[in-house]
């Protein structure tokens, strides 16, 4: 009797192909372009800081070698004309793997630390635009390193952008909500992506060289008004010296990055529009005028919380820490640790909520904040009156379901990490507060944290942070999505082997 044959392998569907060599064709492009732009802003950075010859050749060599594989990887990928979401997602992780990992190195050959932890987690708060860092004696760092560190908080700040710019005409949800024509477009109103990309690269370029100019006449120097501006515009918060801003003990300086930084937390298309002279649109947005009225009502309520501690320059020192806190900034302000209670919950507060959708800045952002009030209140009104059809809107448009299913497991996710995070750095050995206040900063991509001490991290509490900046500036969804599928994938193929193997013996 002959033995019955093995049935045969399922094939794969021609959909789960098409889509798998969609998203490596995309992350690969990706890939190579963040790598090809980091070997150009290495060479930059290199020219820059020639007067330390040896830290700028290292970084300049490590540039046009990174620049010549990124070209090459960008030549080799087929760009996928219509990527589905999942692309979006393996596209971006790509992108921030190769621009962590080319600044590791960059880092270690320049001899800034000789420790593989202190270099990645310098790099990976600086492209998540987060104000933590390992390095000491930053003030003695050569002007190359110093100018690349600032660079990659820049170019963190235009790779957000341009994720937001990726997903809006390819609609996904999972990182757009409805808004809107001031903030940020739906799917219906989105221009292509090459013409959103660029409107955002006029803008944050614009706002990065004004800001330039506007430190400069307020005295810095040129290394430090463009290092300062970098970190500014991108919500980033590196320095130069130690003590943020204060180091500079400027009235003009702090009121330069007031601005700025307030302006940072507006979304790229509503700044858009602004330089188009569209003053109505502005107008009628209502996110904008949310956004506006927060920094207004965190000022006057930190002015009087901290009264007592410094009189008039009160009021100077709040409207530095709303703007930062706000728009998810990383300069810390002067003295907080010894705020009141009730100014070190604003100012948390204030972190986690973070500034507009569409902008390099982290946290909830306004717009899923006024979406999650709104679906909270028609909740509550459909429990008293449940015949009562009520749409959850966003100044004149309204929300779909599925994104508010979206913004429902955003909160979920938002809350699990900051409750991980605490855990994390509890077992680390930091306090109950400081590591909530940490957690959600991090998460926030803000850094500093009222009531946590982050000058001398261990390497458990640099592993805990360091995962909470990249799901913060992922929004979560695309490295959960890729970790998710990574994981299938794995399985699969552990089973696959194991089968073969069953069939073997």
């Amino acid at each position: 009797m002959r033995p019955a044959a093995d049935p045969p392998a399922r094939p794969i569907p021609t959909g789960r192909r098409a889509g798998a060599r969609a998203s490596t064709n995309l992350a690969v492009w990706a890939a190579g372009w963040a790598t090809l732009v980091c070997g150009g802003a290495m060479v930059l950075s290199g020219l820059v800081g020639l007067a330390d010859l040896g830290p700028a050749a290292a970084l300049a060599g490590l540039g046009l070698g990174c620049a010549a594989a990124g070209r090459l990887g960008v030549r080799r990928a087929r760009l996928p004309a219509h990527p589905p979401p999942m692309a979006i997602f393996a596209a971006a992780c790509g992108a921030w793997l190769m621009m962590i990992v080319t600044s590791t190195a960059a880092y270690l050959l320049t001899g800034a630390t000789g420790s593989l932890g202190i270099a990645a987690f310098e790099s990976v708060a600086g492209f998540c635009t987060t104000n933590l860092s390992g390095l000491t004696g930053i003030q003695s760092l050569p002007a190359a390193v110093l100018f690349w560190r600032a660079l990659t908080q820049w170019l963190g700040g235009f790779a957000a952008l341009a994720l937001l710019a990726a997903a809006l005409p390819l609609h996904v949800p999972a990182l757009v909500l409805p808004g809107d024509s001031a903030g940020v477009p739906d799917r219906a109103s989105a221009p292509p992506f090459k013409t959103q990309l660029r409107r955002m690269a006029v803008v944050y370029g614009t706002l990065g060289g004004l800001c330039a100019a506007s430190y400069g006449l307020a005295g810095m120097g040129a290394l430090d008004a463009f290092s300062y501006a970098f970190t500014t515009v991108s919500t980033g918060g590196f320095g130069n010296y130690p003590g943020g801003l204060g180091h500079f003990d400027s009235t003009a300086v702090e009121s330069v990055a007031t601005v700025f930084m307030a302006l940072a937390g507006v979304s790229a298309t509503t700044l858009w529009w602004a330089v188009r002279g569209r003053w109505g649109v502005l107008w009628h947005s209502f996110e904008l005028r949310a956004y506006l009225l927060l920094l207004a009502v965190g000022t006057g309520a930190l002015t009087a919380l901290t009264w007592s501690d410094g009189g008039a320059h009160a009021l100077r020192r709040a409207g530095v820490a709303v703007a930062a806190a706000s728009s998810s900034t990383g300069f810390e302000p002067a003295r907080w640790s010894g705020w009141p209670w009730g100014a070190q919950a604003l100012a948390l507060a204030l972190i986690a909520t973070g500034g507009m959708a569409g902008t390099a800045g982290g946290g909830f952002q306004m717009r899923r904040a006024i979406a999650a009030a709104r679906y909270a209140y028609r909740e509550l009104v459909t429990e008293i009156h449940p015949h009562t059809v009520h749409v959850v809107k966003i100044g004149r448009r309204s929300v779909a379901e599925r994104p508010l299913a979206l913004l429902n497991g955003y909160q979920i996710l938002f809350a699990a990490a900051v409750l991980a995070g605490v855990f994390g750095l509890s077992l680390a050995g930091m306090d109950l507060w400081g590591g909530a206040s940490a957690s959600i900063s991090a998460l926030a991509t803000m850094g500093p944290a009222p009531g946590a001490d982050l000058g001398a991290l261990g390497g458990g509490e640099r592993s805990v942070l360091a995962v909470l900046m990249l799901l913060g500036r992922l929004s979560f969804f695309p490295l959960v999505v890729v970790a998710g599928a990574a994981a299938t994938g794995a399985r699969r193929l552990l089973d696959t082997e194991r089968h073969d193997a069953g069939r073997r013996s």
